[in-house]
């Protein structure tokens, strides 16, 4: 892919500390912010002695002045908001290029059968690696064990069941796997922060992974 497309612009994502049965009301922090464009890759998190968020902050801020459009999947659901609320930086909508808008994603959805498919799902149809999802999966199944665990599920369960309509089978399901998804992802960064960083974490590959798959899922959707 010609360098052109990614010309001033950045895929961004997120990562927060959510053990949880909310995708937004249970967020906490920002633990990370990743950053990539053409060919450079930077991530600041929370506790750096260095590239911490105070110094995301900035160089978000700079970005923005630059004119710089701001790539990613769903952030304008969930990363733009939250940065807004964290970290007090607004990115305008002008300045947004959201994966899930690209024209592609009404066929992406006929073929899936879903309205909102996940990342993996789309990934999977359009043959791209995201093997890095499945890195915090064997932690998680561990997690799913804990009985505060499962209690706070069953409480996830029956609010999404009554105020929303979902099956409860369904709505365990998906409340298990957000708390257990969470706390595995904010494990996983306390052992990344006290390594100062380590790029062979498994937060770090898990978390870089998502720009990397964003990139390619931008540039493959804009290349049909």
């Amino acid at each position: 892919m010609s360098h052109s497309l990614f010309t001033n612009k950045i895929v961004i994502d997120i990562e927060t500390e959510n053990t949880g049965y909310d995708i937004m009301n249970d967020n906490k922090r920002i633990l990370s912010i990743q950053l990539l464009d053409v060919d450079h890759e930077q991530i600041f998190y929370d506790g750096a002695q260095t590239n911490d968020l105070v110094q995301a902050q900035k160089t978000l801020n700079q970005l923005i002045i630059d004119k710089n459009t701001f790539v990613g999947f769903n952030i304008i659901n969930f990363d733009i908001p939250l940065l807004k609320t964290f970290l007090n930086t607004e990115i305008h909508h002008a300045q947004i290029s959201e994966i899930t808008n690209l024209p592609m994603m009404s066929s992406i959805r006929e073929r899936i059968g879903k309205n909102r498919p996940r990342l993996i799902e789309i990934c999977d149809l359009l043959k791209i690696d995201c093997s890095h999802k499945n890195l915090m999966d064997s932690s998680a199944q561990k997690i799913k064990m804990n009985p505060d665990v499962q209690k706070m599920a069953k409480e996830g369960a029956d609010k999404f069941s009554k105020e929303l309509g979902w099956g409860y089978d369904f709505s365990l399901r998906l409340a298990t796997d957000r708390i257990a998804g969470g706390t595995a992802i904010l494990n996983s960064f306390n052992e990344f922060a006290q390594s100062n960083g380590d790029t062979a974490s498994i937060f770090y590959k898990y978390a870089m992974g998502d720009v990397y798959t964003e990139k390619k899922l931008y540039e493959k959707m804009n290349a049909t």
